[in-house]
C-alpha cells in the first residue's frame, strides 16, 4: 500500500486528539500551538454543545474548515438551522480566525487547548465565545 499525505495526516490527526497513552486522562488542558491547531482542522469539522458541556451528539453546532481556508457552521434547528459560510485562517499570535460571509458576519479569535479527548477553545478577539468541541474527521456536513 502506498501512502498518501491524506493517510498520515489522519494518523496524525488521532494522536494530536488523545489518543495516546495517558493525554486522554489528563484533566489539566495542554496548549495546541498554530501548527497544531491548522492540522487539526483543514480537513476536519469540530462539534459542539453550548460554551461549558461536553459535546455529545445531537450537537448545537457543526462547522467544517475547509483546507482551502472555507468554512460552514451549520447550527441546529431550534437555533434556525442555517448554515453560515466564511473563512478560517491562523493570526500572527497563532490564534484561529474566522470570519463568516453569512448569518451574523462577525469577526473573531481563539486559542486551542487539548483537554482529555475534546478540544477547548478561549476566546482572544472579536465576538467569540468559550467552548469545548470534539473533532469530527473530514466533512460532518456533507449532505
Amino acid at each position: 500500500m502506498r501512502w498518501s499525505w491524506t493517510h498520515v495526516a489522519l494518523i496524525l490527526t488521532t494522536l494530536t486528539l488523545g489518543h495516546m497513552p495517558g493525554l486522554a486522562d489528563s484533566p489539566e488542558p495542554v496548549a495546541m500551538s498554530a501548527a497544531e491547531i491548522k492540522f487539526l482542522l483543514a480537513g476536519n469539522s469540530l462539534a459542539g454543545n453550548g460554551k461549558v458541556k461536553d459535546p455529545t451528539p445531537p450537537y448545537d453546532w457543526v462547522a467544517h474548515y475547509g483546507a482551502d481556508g472555507s468554512l460552514r457552521l451549520r447550527l441546529k434547528p431550534e437555533w434556525g438551522g442555517k448554515i453560515m459560510v466564511g473563512r478560517w485562517w491562523m493570526n500572527d499570535e497563532g490564534h484561529q480566525c474566522r470570519q463568516f460571509e453569512t448569518g451574523h458576519k462577525k469577526e473573531g479569535c481563539w486559542r486551542f487547548q487539548r483537554e482529555g479527548k475534546f478540544v477547548r477553545f478561549s476566546p482572544t478577539s472579536g465576538t467569540a465565545v468559550e467552548g469545548r468541541a470534539v473533532m469530527i474527521k473530514g466533512d460532518a456536513l456533507k449532505e
